[in-house]
């Protein structure tokens, strides 16, 4: 039977929806819960379980709510409990959670309508964003997995900034200033790693560098890059076909980037197409940023001299600098920086900073092939480039002091 009809689109009301609706199910009434410790406690766990059953995902939902929990997966074979990535633990842990097929496939259409797609059994691949920001990919059924339903949510996580990146070892104060005044000064890039290297985080981390009142245009398949502090940015999502109709690709958006004379291009991650579109803005003056899948810097270089993307060897290197990221165990971040060079019809890959031991080393002062470059653009004395390189450096030293001054002081 209907006890009330809520509204979703009135967030603030359905608190108190929810609240009557468990005490009429209880039969109490307000002075009984106002009085009884035992009559409130009795409300707020059907309250509670309410929300969960109508707004939240059910058996999934204490995942969910779980802070340390980055990833979520249900296998199709094998166990049909819960599998998550807990953050700074290596490998998958098992749950106490287990799900039915059916129980399976009811969560897959709700998260459907969260993300606002269609999903069945004729149309069994599910991928999107939910509210929180978290990504969902989803089989439904078994007619692209013989096991069943299977699904995987990657949880929306507050990146960190580039403090906290030096911080936790993933870079090294001098490297992170090599690469913020490269891009500062225009030069193109990308970031390359494997799937939970921290790609987008690095970017994300990197872009919060630059001058707010640079305009920046960011565009990806789901929304991952976050620049709050620049007011000039504008974010692109491409949208696939769906609910509502027609989709928008990510080389459909590209075409709309020149309209809107962006000092700055970035890609969230880049495949084919919209490749050819990132070297055409860097020959017309912009500064392009993005990142590739791959497990080495010499895998992205083939990749784009082949087909389909078959970039001549000179517009590779209109992209200048590369940076590798690995997850090692618990452990993620930068184990070499290279610079792209052009030298008698090749490209070439000058490393300027290399993990080795542990620990990452380099001397772009003596090594820097771009820092020359910049020099020679515009026409000052490397020397002075080399100070702002050690300024910047000093800078981050300073910002993650503070940064662990905040943590110290929060844990007393």
């Amino acid at each position: 039977f209907v006890l009330f009809r809520i509204n979703p689109e009135d967030p603030e009301s359905m608190e108190e929806l929810y609240r009557k609706a468990a005490m009429k199910v209880l039969g109490l009434k307000k002075k009984d819960v106002e009085r009884d410790e035992r009559a409130k406690n009795a409300v707020e766990a059907l309250v509670y379980h309410l929300k969960k059953r109508i707004e939240g995902l059910g058996k999934l939902e204490p995942i969910m709510r779980d802070p340390y929990v980055e990833d979520v997966t249900l296998p199709a074979r094998g166990s049909r409990k819960f599998f998550v990535v807990v953050a700074g633990l290596p490998g998958w842990f098992e749950t106490n959670l287990e799900v039915t097929e059916e129980e399976a496939r009811l969560l897959v259409l709700k998260l459907a309508e969260k993300v606002g797609r269609q999903v069945s059994l004729a149309k069994p691949r599910l991928e999107g964003k939910l509210p929180d920001g978290s990504r969902v990919h989803a089989l439904f059924g078994s007619v692209a997995s013989e096991g069943g339903t299977t699904l995987t949510i990657r949880k929306f996580i507050k990146r960190p900034g580039i403090a906290e990146l030096i911080a936790y070892g993933s870079i090294t104060p001098e490297a992170a200033a090599y690469l913020w005044l490269l891009v500062e000064h225009g030069m193109s890039g990308f970031i390359v790693g494997e799937t939970g290297s921290g790609k987008t985080t690095f970017l994300n981390a990197l872009l919060s560098l630059l001058p707010t009142d640079r305009h920046i245009v960011t565009v990806e398949d789901t929304p991952e890059i976050y620049l709050p502090r620049h007011k000039n940015w504008t974010s692109l999502i491409g949208k696939p076909p769906g609910v509502g109709g027609g989709g928008l690709t990510i080389v459909d958006l590209m075409r709309d980037v020149l309209r809107m004379r962006p000092d700055y291009v970035v890609v969230g991650e880049s495949r084919g197409a919209e490749t050819r579109f990132l070297v055409q803005f860097i020959n017309l003056g912009h500064t392009a940023l993005t990142t590739f899948h791959s497990d080495t810097l010499e895998g992205v270089i083939a990749r784009l001299t082949s087909d389909p993307i078959n970039l001549p060897p000179e517009r590779v290197a209109d992209f200048k600098v590369a940076v590798l990221l690995r997850r090692e165990g618990s452990w993620r971040g930068v184990v070499r920086i290279a610079e792209i060079l052009y030298r008698d019809g090749e490209v070439v890959l000058h490393d300027v900073f290399v993990r080795r031991f542990g620990e990452l080393v380099g001397s772009p002062a003596r090594d820097s092939y771009l820092l020359r470059e910049i020099a020679e653009k515009e026409d000052k004395p490397i020397q002075l480039l080399i100070d702002e390189l050690l300024e910047k450096a000093e800078k981050l030293e300073r910002m993650v002091q503070r940064a662990r001054l905040a943590v110290e002081g929060m844990a007393r």
